[in-house]
């Protein structure tokens, strides 16, 4: 596990600028939600919300009010025992989600670039479904420091960026 973390770590990339394109600060509406844990194994501890405030999110982002229960779980967003905070469009669909307990389900093949988050090295890219990916983790690396952060299309670079720059790191 330790391998494959401090090679997706290592990756350089694109992304490590900002463009010129302008970001606005709005109030985030988050949804909270839980992961649902398989029956078929020991349930692990459910981690706590991430302990982050977004203050940069591009215009439409973030005002809209999510149904967690209508929010279908996938690849990023399924694992058991995580905690994912979801922000939505103007028009109802999801945006935005970070997720405390699991770095990326899937290793993603094209080019990553390095990224500070509040101070924490991280990585950040494209993948092939889409999304931009961000993967991080803090000390002392157990499970619930472990954070994902996937952007749903649309998504502008400049914007992916503006936005995890303006993390802050608020609490436990």
């Amino acid at each position: 596990m330790k391998r494959p973390l401090i090679a997706l770590l290592l990756l350089v990339a694109a992304c490590a600028t900002n463009g010129g394109e302008p970001t606005t600060s709005v109030p985030a509406i988050p949804t909270t939600t839980a992961a649902p844990i398989p029956a078929t194994t020991a349930p692990p501890v459910e981690c706590p919300a991430a302990p982050y405030q977004v203050s940069s999110l591009p215009i439409g982002i973030g005002t809209a009010t999510l149904d967690a229960d209508k929010i279908d779980p996938d690849v990023w967003t399924s694992v058991g025992g995580t905690r994912t905070t979801f922000w939505g469009r103007n028009d109802g669909t999801v945006a935005l989600a970070l997720i405390r307990g699991a770095l990326p389900a899937v290793d993603w093949p094209g080019e990553k670039g390095e990224i500070k988050i509040d101070g924490t090295p991280g990585v950040v890219g494209p993948h092939p479904d889409g999304t931009w990916v961000a993967a991080w983790y803090e000390q002392p690396g157990e499970r619930c420091d472990l954070y994902t952060m996937v952007f749903y299309p649309p998504w502008n670079p400049a914007d992916v960026q503006a936005t995890l720059n303006g993390m802050n790191r608020v609490g436990g």
